[in-house]
Protein backbone atom coordinates (compact mmCIF):
# COMPACT_ATOMS: atom_id res chain seq x y z
CA UNK A 1 0.00 0.00 0.00
CA UNK A 2 2.87 2.30 1.05
CA UNK A 3 4.59 1.59 -2.34
CA UNK A 4 1.37 2.55 -4.35
CA UNK A 5 0.95 5.53 -2.46
CA UNK A 6 4.18 6.76 -3.28
CA UNK A 7 3.86 6.44 -6.61
CA UNK A 8 0.35 7.76 -6.73
CA UNK A 9 2.15 10.66 -4.50
CA UNK A 10 4.78 11.34 -7.00
CA UNK A 11 2.13 11.78 -10.07
CA UNK A 12 -0.24 13.83 -8.41
CA UNK A 13 2.93 16.01 -7.32
CA UNK A 14 4.24 16.72 -11.00
CA UNK A 15 0.77 17.08 -12.48
CA UNK A 16 0.41 19.94 -9.04
CA UNK A 17 3.28 21.20 -10.45
CA UNK A 18 2.81 21.30 -14.17
CA UNK A 19 -0.60 22.84 -13.25
CA UNK A 20 1.80 25.69 -10.91
CA UNK A 21 3.58 26.26 -13.80
CA UNK A 22 0.80 26.85 -16.10
CA UNK A 23 -1.01 28.87 -13.70
CA UNK A 24 1.96 31.27 -13.18
CA UNK A 25 2.73 31.56 -16.53
CA UNK A 26 -0.99 33.00 -17.13
CA UNK A 27 -0.61 35.13 -14.91
CA UNK A 28 2.82 36.78 -13.04
CA UNK A 29 5.57 38.68 -15.16
CA UNK A 30 8.34 37.81 -12.37
CA UNK A 31 11.13 35.49 -13.59
CA UNK A 32 10.70 31.57 -12.79
CA UNK A 33 13.64 31.65 -10.19
CA UNK A 34 11.24 33.92 -8.17
CA UNK A 35 8.32 31.43 -8.78
CA UNK A 36 10.34 28.00 -8.21
CA UNK A 37 9.06 27.80 -4.13
CA UNK A 38 5.80 28.79 -5.09
CA UNK A 39 5.49 26.00 -8.04
CA UNK A 40 7.16 23.07 -5.89
CA UNK A 41 4.94 23.72 -3.08
CA UNK A 42 2.27 24.26 -5.37
CA UNK A 43 2.87 20.24 -6.07
CA UNK A 44 2.29 19.28 -2.40
CA UNK A 45 -1.57 19.04 -2.53
CA UNK A 46 -1.43 16.89 -6.08
CA UNK A 47 1.04 14.73 -4.30
CA UNK A 48 -1.30 14.40 -1.06
CA UNK A 49 -4.95 13.80 -3.08
CA UNK A 50 -3.22 11.28 -5.00
CA UNK A 51 -0.93 9.52 -2.63
CA UNK A 52 -3.63 9.58 -0.15
CA UNK A 53 -6.48 7.72 -2.35
CA UNK A 54 -5.01 4.64 -1.58
CA UNK A 55 -6.88 4.65 1.92
CA UNK A 56 -10.11 3.61 -0.88
CA UNK A 57 -8.04 -0.02 -0.80
CA UNK A 58 -8.74 0.05 2.76
CA UNK A 59 -11.01 -3.19 3.21
CA UNK A 60 -12.24 -2.86 6.42
CA UNK A 61 -13.49 0.89 5.97
CA UNK A 62 -16.87 1.99 4.73
CA UNK A 63 -17.03 4.24 2.10
CA UNK A 64 -18.08 6.89 3.86
CA UNK A 65 -15.53 6.98 6.07
CA UNK A 66 -12.85 6.14 3.43
CA UNK A 67 -14.14 9.58 1.43
CA UNK A 68 -14.59 11.89 4.73
CA UNK A 69 -11.36 10.64 5.72
CA UNK A 70 -9.61 11.53 2.07
CA UNK A 71 -11.39 15.04 2.09
CA UNK A 72 -10.06 15.83 5.81
CA UNK A 73 -6.12 14.92 4.37
CA UNK A 74 -6.68 16.69 1.17
CA UNK A 75 -8.90 19.69 2.79
CA UNK A 76 -6.29 20.44 5.69
CA UNK A 77 -3.15 20.01 2.85
CA UNK A 78 -4.97 22.16 0.17
CA UNK A 79 -5.43 25.31 2.86
CA UNK A 80 -2.35 24.90 4.95
CA UNK A 81 -0.87 25.54 1.21
CA UNK A 82 -3.09 27.92 -0.07
CA UNK A 83 -2.71 29.82 2.60
CA UNK A 84 1.07 30.00 3.05
CA UNK A 85 1.03 31.20 -1.06
CA UNK A 86 -1.22 33.74 -0.37
CA UNK A 87 -4.30 32.18 -2.48
CA UNK A 88 -6.64 33.60 -0.54
CA UNK A 89 -7.31 34.15 3.09
CA UNK A 90 -9.97 32.40 5.55
CA UNK A 91 -13.22 34.07 4.89
CA UNK A 92 -12.30 35.22 1.39
CA UNK A 93 -15.39 34.66 -0.56
CA UNK A 94 -12.71 32.57 -3.00
CA UNK A 95 -12.07 30.27 -0.13
CA UNK A 96 -16.04 29.62 0.27
CA UNK A 97 -16.12 28.83 -2.75
CA UNK A 98 -14.12 26.38 -3.58
CA UNK A 99 -14.97 24.66 0.02
CA UNK A 100 -18.30 24.14 -1.35
CA UNK A 101 -16.94 23.30 -4.42
CA UNK A 102 -14.98 20.32 -2.90
CA UNK A 103 -17.73 19.45 -0.35
CA UNK A 104 -19.78 18.78 -2.97
CA UNK A 105 -17.50 17.30 -5.25
CA UNK A 106 -16.80 14.70 -2.66
CA UNK A 107 -20.16 14.30 -1.99
CA UNK A 108 -20.78 13.16 -5.31
CA UNK A 109 -17.46 10.84 -5.35
CA UNK A 110 -19.17 9.04 -2.11
CA UNK A 111 -22.89 8.85 -3.79
CA UNK A 112 -21.30 7.38 -6.80
CA UNK A 113 -18.84 4.86 -5.25
CA UNK A 114 -22.14 4.16 -3.08
CA UNK A 115 -24.45 3.51 -6.00
CA UNK A 116 -21.83 1.28 -8.02
CA UNK A 117 -21.23 -1.21 -5.06
CA UNK A 118 -24.58 -1.46 -3.96
CA UNK A 119 -25.41 -2.34 -8.04
CA UNK A 120 -22.03 -5.07 -7.28
CA UNK A 121 -23.80 -6.71 -4.38
CA UNK A 122 -26.85 -6.47 -6.13
CA UNK A 123 -25.26 -8.82 -9.08
CA UNK A 124 -23.56 -10.89 -6.49
CA UNK A 125 -26.15 -11.79 -4.55
CA UNK A 126 -28.72 -12.61 -7.30
CA UNK A 127 -25.92 -15.03 -8.45
CA UNK A 128 -25.90 -16.78 -5.65
CA UNK A 129 -29.44 -16.87 -5.42
CA UNK A 130 -28.98 -18.85 -9.07
CA UNK A 131 -26.11 -20.64 -7.98
CA UNK A 132 -28.65 -21.75 -4.81
CA UNK A 133 -31.74 -22.26 -6.71
CA UNK A 134 -29.39 -24.32 -8.91
CA UNK A 135 -28.09 -27.07 -6.29
CA UNK A 136 -31.74 -27.42 -5.11
CA UNK A 137 -32.83 -28.68 -8.02
CA UNK A 138 -30.46 -31.71 -8.55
Amino acid sequence: MWKKAVQLGTLGYVLGVAIGVAFFLAGSNEGLGKALPYILLSGIPGGVSMGSSVIYGVEKWSIARATVTHFLITFACFYLISFALGWFRFGDSLFLIITAAMVIGYFVVWLVMYLAYKRQIRKINEGLKKIKSGRRAD
